[in-house]
């Protein structure tokens, strides 16, 4: 649309505004359309020229051209919808499948960490099972909610083959039952399991002390037989280990481990035969630890056949998931194959499109031609309208003046409805120039009134500022005083940590000297029982002795006899009575003998009895020192109590001294703030004062500019 200025006015006001909108008559022919738009009255003769040829053609070929644009509309809104439900479909199916490769691999995976007895393992295996059967059956019967229909049958023998892997009567699913069959019993023997390989090492060293002792005792043959017991403990932990770790091993350590254990406790029955009692002993610490492992060994092999099954079930997931992660990815590339054999729509669909937008240009184009013979018939009277357009602009030429007192002549021509919209707007702007006047007066009124109170604001502001400085000079004198008095209380508090630390020493001298008299009050009373029955012993050998006085007594007697025998026998008897004469002889030597014997152990009975009151004694002197030493030690401890309290409250008053002293120092670092803001805020209530007083210049000066306004009377 051509755009074109109207003639301006001579006069230069200060309502004069310029105006890109406004049409210049003199320079160019224009025309009004009936939506009130200015156009090109030559432009349509020139677009006229090259629609000549649609014009010609009859009108009746619209609904022809509308009849084919819906019906190639149609038929491309149909391929795509088409063709975006089987994409949506393909996308579902593949997303479905994918998800296939990533469950093959982690049922591998969480098979075999289940036959470590991993529980958290046995969760994402029966999860994995559930989500992999659950995709099977949509992929196969599909599915309402996801909005897919079963699989199509070009998809089916890879599907079909997929299914028989895992599903059939030896598929992986089977397997996985199996496994998830004996989870209890996975999870007992794995705690069956920690509690062997915990107990192993204490059992090495047990079977390492057996060694040590055989050898000790200079057992050859058992420190040998014990060299190959303690090799039976490290193979009994690495059996438990191959079980724990679930691989094909598994099989062989449970029989291993059985055998092992077996022979084991045989050893300890064989080196406990005719071994000396320090191998005994360390055999009955290594029989103790077996016993503790036998339980845990025992119920292992109890179900060890559930073990092997679930391990065979473990090893065939793993052998099949590679195949099941092959058939995933051929039958991710059949539904993937699915989309490729729909490309052909593609372009039909674009052609479909393309002749939609052709038939669309077409229609377009001979409805312009025809639009363009309405606005050429149009053209006379937008003349019409131009003449009233310049009535108008006469009448408001004295606007540009500032009279506010003109009113345009309301017609029944088009631009009736303009002169009605200035005569309103210029009855706004009387309004306008009234309020701006009467405003202009206040203002000069309250900015003046304004001004003198900024003038006592900054006067009360500069007292306020001294004052203030006073008052932060104070303050600061009071932190100062705060400081000094945080530093006496700190070295109080050092000199109280003193005290505290000598009472320590103190104290812990008192405790030893305790726990010294303890030991000697002990030793004592040890001395005194020994003692004691030394005197009883020395009782037992008065009594032997008497025994031996009175076999001495009846020797004696017997030897009389015998010498009274003898000397009965004459010649016969001489020899017999020299015997006689030398064993009379003898009890005599052993009756002195004892005697002296007795003598001595009286006088050991007599010492023994003094040294044992003497101990006795001794004992009371310790036990009354010890409670003496006792009392000291709390008195010491009561005191240590009091001057680790009088320490905590120094400390607490340095603490709060120093906390005075920073809030004092804040406290005076606020007030110089609030100094400087009070200086700002004089310096800002002058400047205040400054533009209030501009303020009231302007108002002056806005009453000027109204003042040039003509106003009805």
């Amino acid at each position: 649309m051509a755009i074109v200025k109207l003639p301006r006015a001579d006069k230069t006001t200060a309502l004069e505004q310029p105006s890109e909108d406004v049409v210049d008559l003199s320079t160019e022919e224009i025309r009004i359309d009936e939506t009130g738009e200015y156009i090109d009255i030559e432009e349509g003769p020139r677009k006229a020229l090259g629609l000549s040829l649609l014009a010609s053609l009859p009108t009746t070929v619209l609904p022809v051209l509308g009849v084919f644009l819906v019906l190639s509309v149609l038929a491309a809104g149909w391929l795509l919808f088409y063709i975006g439900k089987e994409a949506d479909k393909t996308a579902i199916y593949v997303g479905q499948s994918s998800q296939l490769l990533m469950l093959s691999q982690r049922l591998a995976k969480d098979a075999r960490e289940a036959m470590r007895g991993q529980e958290a393992a046995f969760k994402t295996l029966r999860a994995s099972r559930d989500q992999f059967e659950a995709i099977v059956n949509v992929l196969k019967n599909g599915d309402d909610k996801l909005g897919i229909p079963p699989s199509p049958d070009s998809v089916k023998p890879t599907l079909n083959a997929l299914g028989d892997l895992w599903s059939g009567s030896k598929g992986i699913r089977a397997n996985v039952d199996r496994i998830l069959k004996h989870e209890q019993g996975m999870l007992m023997m794995k705690t069956d399991i920690d509690a062997i390989v915990g107990l192993s090492d204490e059992l090495w060293d047990a079977s390492d002390n057996v060694v040590m002792a055989a050898g000790d005792a200079g057992l050859a043959q058992k420190e040998q037989l014990a060299y190959q017991q303690r090799f039976l403990s490290e193979l009994i932990k690495q059996d438990v280990q191959l079980v724990v770790a679930g691989d094909a091993s598994a099989l062989d350590a449970v029989s291993n481990l059985s055998e092992n254990s077996e022979l084991y406790g045989f050893m300890l029955a064989t080196l406990n035969q005719g071994a000396p009692p320090a191998v005994k002993a360390k055999l009955r610490q290594a029989n103790d630890v077996f016993a503790k492992m036998a339980p845990p060994v025992d119920r292992i092999l109890n179900h060890a056949d559930q073990h092997i099954t679930a391990l065979q079930a473990s090893a065939a997931v793993f052998k099949s998931s590679n195949v099941l992660l092959t058939k995933a990815r051929d039958l991710v590339g059949e539904y993937t194959s699915l989309a490729e054999s729909r490309k052909w729509l593609t372009p039909l669909t674009i052609g479909l499109a393309a002749l939609g937008f052709a038939l669309f240009g077409l229609m377009g184009w001979k409805f312009v031609s025809d639009e363009q013979g309405r606005a050429q018939a149009n053209a006379e009277q937008n003349r019409t309208t131009q003449d009233a357009i310049l009535k108008l602009l006469d009448e408001m030429g004295d606007l540009a003046d500032g009279d506010l007192t003109i009113q345009p002549e309301v017609t029944e021509q088009i631009t009736g409805a303009i002169a009605d919209s200035i005569n309103f707007a210029v009855r706004e702007m009387r309004n306008l120039v009234y309020r701006i006047k009467n405003a202009a007066q206040q203002v000069a009124v309250e900015s003046e009134r304004s001004r003198q109170t900024a003038t006592e604001l900054t006067e009360a502001t500069l007292k306020q500022a001294a004052q203030i400085t006073e008052t932060t000079d104070r303050v600061m004198e009071m932190a100062k005083t705060m400081q000094d008095m945080s530093q006496s209380a700190e070295n109080s508090a050092e000199v109280a940590q003193g005290s505290v630390t000598t009472a320590k020493r103190g104290s812990e001298a008192v405790q030893n000297t305790i726990r010294g008299m303890d030991e000697m009050r002990e030793q004592i009373q040890e001395t005194a029982k020994r003692i004691k029955r030394l005197g009883e012993s020395s009782q037992q050998i008065g009594e032997i002795l008497e025994l031996i006085n009175d076999i001495a007594d009846q020797t004696n007697i017997l030897s009389l006899n015998a010498a009274i025998q003898a000397a009965m026998a004459g010649e016969a008897g001489r020899g017999f009575a020299v015997v006689a004469d030398e064993v009379q002889r003898l009890a005599e030597r052993s009756g002195a003998a004892t005697k002296q014997i007795s003598g001595l152990v009286k006088t050991i009975q007599t010492d023994t009895n003094e040294a044992v009151a003497s101990m006795e004694q001794a004992t009371i002197g310790v036990v009354d020192a010890t409670r003496l030493a006792d009392t000291a030690g709390q008195s010491l401890g009561e005191i240590e109590s009091v001057s680790e309290q009088l320490s905590d409250l120094i400390v607490q008053i340095a603490h709060d001294a120093l906390e005075q002293s920073e809030t004092a120092t804040s406290v005076s670092g606020s007030m110089a703030q609030i100094s400087e803001t009070t200086t700002l805020t004089s310096s800002g209530t002058r400047q205040t004062a400054e533009s209030i007083g501009k303020l009231t210049d302007l108002a002056r000066e806005l009453q000027a500019s109204v003042a040039g306004f003509k106003l009805p009377a």
